[in-house]
Order: C-alpha cells, then sequence, then structure tokens
C-alpha cells in the first residue's frame, strides 16, 4: 500500500544559478514549520516561487529532489521557496491544517520581504501531487477569504499571484470511476478505500461516504471569479492520480472563474511523479510568457509527445 511504502529522502540537486541560501528558516514554531530560500544573482527583490512537495500528505520533505523542477526559476531571476508542513499519519490527520500553516509561510515571508529580497506582489505557488492540491487549495480559499485549518490566531490572508499545479489531486472519490473510463489500472490497489492516501486525508474513511469532506478538499468549491490564474499540467499515464482529476478542474474554473486565464498542458505518456515533467519544454510552458499579458486570449492545452 502506498502508505507502507519506505520513504527516503533525497536532496535535490542545486543549480549554479543559486548566489544565496537561507535554510531551516522558522516560519512559526512547531516541528516541520521551517522553510529554505534560494536567492539568484543580483540585488532582488526577486518574484516568489513558492513550492509545495507531494507524498500523498504522508511523506515528503522540503528541498528534496521533487524541488529540481521550481530550482529552474533561478536561471529567470526567480527566487525559490521550499516549505515543510505536517504530513498526516493513519492515526493522526491533520488536513486541512496544511492550508493554515502554508497561509503563515506565506505571512512570514511577506513580513520578512526585505530581509529575504523578496517581491511578495508577486508569488507563484507551484505543488506536486498532493502538493499540487494544497497549492491550489490554498489560492482559492485565500481569494475567497475562507479560513481552512487552525487559522493559529493569525486571520491574514496572502496575496497568491498565480497558480501552477502539476498532476493533482483533486476530486477524490472520482478516482476508480476516472481510472475505468481511461483503461488504466490504478498502481495502488487500496485506490478509492479508508486506507488509500485519499482516505486518510478525509478522516480514514472511504472518499464514496463522505461528499461533504470530500467538496472540502476540492478547490473547485472556493472558485470565484478573484481566483488567480491558473496552469494545470498532468500526464495521461498517470496510475497515481487520474489525469482526468486536472480535466475535470479546469473545466470548473472556466465555468466559474474564467476560461482566459488558465492553460493546460497534457503530457502524452506521462506518468507520475516529476521525472517526466522536470525538462525544458514544460519548463518554456509557463505563466511569464506573453500569454499572461493578454488574458483574453483562450488559453488551450497543449500535448507533449
Amino acid at each position: 500500500m502506498f502508505k507502507d511504502r519506505k520513504y527516503q529522502f533525497v536532496p535535490a540537486k542545486l543549480p549554479e544559478t543559486i548566489e544565496k541560501m537561507h535554510l531551516n528558516v522558522p516560519y512559526m514554531s512547531g516541528k516541520r514549520h521551517q522553510l529554505d530560500v534560494y536567492l539568484p544573482q543580483g540585488p532582488g527583490p526577486f518574484p516568489v516561487i513558492f513550492d509545495i512537495y507531494g507524498g500523498g500528505l504522508l511523506f515528503g520533505d522540503k528541498s528534496s529532489l521533487k524541488l529540481e523542477p521550481s530550482l529552474r526559476f533561478l536561471a529567470d531571476k526567480f527566487a525559490v521557496v521550499s516549505v515543510d508542513y505536517t504530513p498526516n499519519t493513519t492515526e493522526h490527520n491533520v488536513f486541512p491544517n496544511q492550508i493554515s500553516e502554508l497561509r503563515l509561510a506565506l505571512i512570514y515571508l511577506n513580513n520578512h520581504a526585505e530581509q529575504y529580497h523578496l517581491n511578495m506582489d508577486d508569488v507563484t505557488v507551484i505543488g506536486e501531487s498532493s502538493g499540487a492540491q494544497l497549492a491550489v487549495l490554498s489560492a482559492a480559499s485565500f481569494s475567497s477569504n475562507v479560513i481552512l485549518g487552525d487559522a493559529f490566531n493569525d486571520y491574514r490572508i496572502p496575496k497568491i499571484k498565480r497558480v501552477i499545479a502539476m498532476y493533482g489531486p483533486y476530486k477524490l472519490d472520482q478516482f476508480k470511476s476516472e481510472f475505468t473510463t481511461l483503461g488504466l489500472q490504478p498502481k495502488f490497489s487500496e485506490t478509492g478505500t479508508a486506507s488509500a492516501f485519499e482516505g486518510i486525508m478525509l478522516g480514514n474513511q472511504a472518499p464514496k461516504l463522505v461528499p461533504d469532506l470530500v467538496a472540502q478538499a476540492n478547490p473547485e468549491s472556493y472558485f470565484t471569479y478573484h481566483m488567480p490564474p491558473l496552469m494545470l499540467i498532468a500526464g495521461k499515464h498517470d496510475h497515481v492520480v487520474p489525469y482526468l482529476q486536472s480535466v475535470a478542474l479546469s473545466e470548473a474554473y472556466q465555468a466559474k472563474v474564467s476560461p482566459d486565464t488558465i492553460e493546460t498542458v497534457w503530457v502524452d505518456h506521462g506518468d507520475h511523479g516529476p521525472k517526466d515533467y522536470n525538462n525544458a519544454d514544460i519548463h518554456a510552458k509557463n505563466w511569464f510568457s506573453s500569454k499572461e499579458q493578454n488574458k483574453k486570449q483562450r488559453l488551450k492545452g497543449v500535448a507533449f509527445y
């Protein structure tokens, strides 16, 4: 089962474009509440990439190999921030408190923007897998002024300018039916049950049995016209999270927010994990192109072969 995997931390390979690092910076008290800041060459202030790793909300650490796609942005003169948060366990589910932790991390960076040479008016949140769910859920709830999780006595709402979400889970009760539609066999046989990572996230309950909790975890529930621009990336051969999760979220965004501020990238042979997405082609298809300057243009999906 996914929850029984042996996790081993593999550090990210750090590029030569890093000029300075601030490591293990506490953004609030408590275990797992630290972040790393990587700065490019130059005086700043730098626009910010705020990276959220995935791992089913059960595994993961800041500055692991999953950070490598985001580290590419250092060459584009972005600061890159990698943040830790509290994982779930089968004995203690903390979701959606991770959203409040990420909110306080962004508030900390905003309060210390001058110290770290950050332009916090230009923050891009990037997440992969369950980190993508946290990324979109953060942006959607912040922009609709909804506090998810423990507020920790701080109700300030940080600003997010755009979101890039890679192969994330969003509507947690649809995995099995979507895999059937795609003709794919899930990598983990417990998919859709209380023992799956998505079931653990919902309090060790099968998603089909708790529609209210499924709705709470779905970013679509918080979409308003205030939602930032969104880029969705997913692979059509993903055996962990069906890419139809991203397709459905894209359709909801277009209907509830705007068809003009979303871009989708469907990778024809992409599976789950950063390996199939950490390349120059996908890096070039981002929100920092001329497309963002012309939001009246309808952005269409791009397939890579």
